[in-house]
């Protein structure tokens, strides 16, 4: 999994790639992605988040009042709804794949890595293309 996150500029202001869960539904690796994202950006202290996935169905379940609690995917769901009561603001909007392209990458670097992979204060070089191509393309 990737997670990037960004100033109000645009520029990387640190950044993850961690191994996955191994066989699971992609929706329950973007739950699981977006639990994990919770929980860093609350570690680093961050008070107002935007965050963005290409998982439509896990945006809307984000964005929805009634929890589901009887699947496995509901129960991450209620997980990453409790992590957000630590923000001040927390929003959750859908982006096409293409608009997540720097979080993908980081996804496939991990994929040949030993470990999980953090930065803080630095873009990756491996990402640092499609972080101008973003910047760019908004």
């Amino acid at each position: 999994m990737g997670v990037v996150a960004r100033d109000p500029a645009g520029d990387v202001v640190a950044a993850m790639a961690c191994k996955g869960q191994g066989a699971v539904a992609a929706e329950i690796a973007e739950a699981c992605t977006l639990r994990k994202a919770l929980q860093w950006a609350r570690g680093l202290s961050f008070e107002r988040i935007i965050v963005e996935s290409d998982c439509v169905n896990v945006i809307a379940a984000m964005n929805n009042d009634l929890a589901t609690l009887n699947s496995p995917l509901g129960l991450i769901i209620y997980d990453c709804k409790l992590l957000v009561t630590s923000f001040l603001s927390c929003h959750f909007q859908h982006v096409r794949r293409e608009g997540n392209s720097v979080a993908h990458e980081l996804a496939k670097r991990v994929l040949h890595a030993e470990a999980d992979e953090h930065w803080d204060g630095d873009t990756p070089e491996a990402i640092a293309q499609f972080v101008i191509g973003d910047k760019i393309s908004t």
